[in-house]
């Protein structure tokens, strides 16, 4: 039990570092996360591409 709970919360850490990452790239540090395809902003940290570029 202990070890999922641990593998979540590192997954759940390399989602948000990756986030926070693409936000940094797209030019605004500020932001917890950005599209990683036109660079807007995005709530969250579960996507990695905004509404219009997942189509």
């Amino acid at each position: 039990m202990f070890e999922m709970q641990y593998n979540e919360e590192m997954e759940a850490e390399v989602r948000r570092l990756e986030a926070k990452k693409r936000a940094a790239e797209a030019g605004h540090p500020e932001w917890d996360n950005a599209c990683a395809s036109c660079g807007c902003q995005l709530a969250g940290t579960d996507d990695r591409f905004c509404a219009a570029c997942h189509r």
